[in-house]
């Protein structure tokens, strides 16, 4: 996460991206389109789609992305009525922050931190959160509200937290299929 030796805000943008866009990579953009003074589009960016992971790995990496939002270090950026990932980070000695997260609309990813290493200091929530929160609640104001959608393929099973066997599991071990 550390910008010197780790990962770039674009780079984290195109990697949330790709979950977001369920398992294809699109690059991250500074210009989508380019428009004349009378309004006419001079030039558009295509947008050129890569298939990194399949649409279920990816959804389950945007149920465990949720988690932060629901209860976690990032529940103060939840916008209501979405569902919503994200992750929030620290390097080492509190030298950056970062929130990295995504609806179905948008992706967006916060760095705060200082030109040269330096630490963050402040009071309460992470500011790379609060700026995440404030700009996603304000872009999803007058949007309709929307759920991930969960593709087809998943498998879901309830494992005992005991003895750690899953009820799927012993299911195919009945019909001999294991």
């Amino acid at each position: 996460g550390g910008l010197t030796e780790g990962i770039t805000v674009k780079d984290a943008a195109g990697a949330y991206g790709t979950i977001a866009n369920d398992g294809q990579y699109i690059e991250p953009t500074f210009i989508l389109k380019v428009l004349s003074a009378d309004g006419e589009e001079v030039l558009k960016k295509e947008k050129n789609k890569t298939r990194v992971m399949n649409e279920q790995n990816a959804y389950i990496m945007k149920n465990i992305l949720q988690e932060p939002i629901k209860s976690g270090t990032a529940a103060y950026a939840n916008v209501p009525g979405w569902d919503l990932a994200a992750k929030t980070g620290t390097t080492n000695d509190d030298y950056d922050r970062w929130l990295c997260g995504f609806t179905n609309k948008y992706t967006m990813v916060v760095w705060y931190g200082y030109d040269q290493v330096e630490e963050v200091k402040f009071r309460g929530a992470n500011p790379a959160g609060q700026i995440f929160a404030a700009v996603m609640k304000e872009i999803h104001k007058d949007l309709a509200k929307e759920k991930f959608k969960e593709p087809e393929g998943i498998v879901r099973a309830n494992v005992c937290k005991d003895s750690r066997k899953s009820s799927y599991r012993s299911l195919f071990k009945r019909s001999k299929r294991w």
